[in-house]
């Protein structure tokens, strides 16, 4: 809400920051449309609005498609990224921040950050075993894989074993802070469908996840040990508070949340709703954020990636 005018509330909403390893597409242009068609509405309305969109250019998956086509990560991020502005702009969408998570400013707040979940004690290093799809940016359960454990979302992609060291975010100790925001505040993920979906899941227990990778190298490092790349999703959904920053604005946490926050809505897809209804309110609680409005998630975004 804007502190200037309470009884002119601004409206702000992100789509997802898309992963650059591709280019985009239908599943990449619908969310777009539905929040440019949302702030639209809202500015009929007379609302103060911020509109973000952007890209997520870190993690283990673009690496592989850089090396593959022979160019560094940043190189293939950028010759893809202009891909996508091309097309809001093609689509007539009128977007007002595009974030990189490629931009200096994004690595400044992605530190603060970062050193408040560690002062408070939620960041731990210890050992990482289990199923991971590069393709998700993700450690999978043996129930969330098909036969020969083939990812469910990318069924021609085979999930890869890992044993390795990571840095770990305290999820458990959030389980009933999440459960009571669930309860008291029932319009937070919807429609209900998807909100039934994170309710089943979180009432199997929540475990910690871990937040950094070893051996990959396209992303920030971690502040307390750079040895390890910080995993690309405590990375990218910074990017949404990032975006906020004014221009002209030093790139500190008081000034990226000094107007926008907290956004609104987050439009999302069913395959990242875990990361956003889950450990993003997580991390914001943690670090003693106020959290957004709701998640809005739609159909599925990722499965033509």
């Amino acid at each position: 809400m804007s502190p200037e005018d309470p009884k002119n509330p601004t409206f702000s909403i992100t789509t997802p920051l898309y992963y650059a390893n591709d280019l985009p597409h239908v599943g990449s242009a619908y969310p777009t449309i539905a929040a440019d068609a949302i702030a639209r509405f809202q500015r009929l309305l007379g609302k103060p609005v911020l509109f973000v969109t952007g890209t997520d250019e870190h993690g283990q998956k673009i690496q592989r498609t850089a090396e593959a086509l022979g160019r560094s990560p940043q190189e293939h991020c950028d010759l893809i990224v202009p891909k996508f502005q091309h097309l809001w702009e093609k689509l007539d969408i009128r977007y007002d921040r595009f974030i990189r998570t490629t931009d200096e400013r994004h690595h400044a707040i992605v530190k603060e950050f970062f050193q408040r979940v560690w002062d408070k004690g939620d960041i731990y290093l210890s050992r990482q075993k289990g199923w991971y799809c590069v393709a998700c940016e993700e450690f999978k359960e043996e129930r969330e894989l098909l036969a020969d454990h083939y990812c469910a979302i990318h069924p021609n992609k085979q999930a890869e074993w890992r044993d390795e060291e990571n840095y770990f975010f305290r999820l458990s100790n959030y389980q009933e802070k999440l459960e009571k925001l669930y309860q008291d505040q029932a319009s937070f993920i919807q429609p209900a469908s998807r909100r039934n979906e994170v309710l089943s899941f979180v009432s199997q227990g929540l475990r910690d996840f871990s937040i950094s990778r070893i051996n990959v190298d396209c992303g920030f490092p971690v502040p307390e040990n750079p040895h390890h790349t910080l995993y690309v999703w405590f990375d990218a959904l910074l990017g949404y508070i990032t975006a906020l920053l004014e221009p002209e604005s030093d790139p500190t946490l008081e000034n990226a949340l000094s107007r926008w926050y907290p956004i609104d809505i987050h439009l999302i897809g069913k395959d990242i709703l875990r990361f956003h209804a889950v450990y993003w309110p997580a991390m914001l609680m943690s670090a003693g954020l106020p959290l957004p409005d709701r998640c809005l998630g739609m159909g599925s975004l990722f499965a033509m990636v």
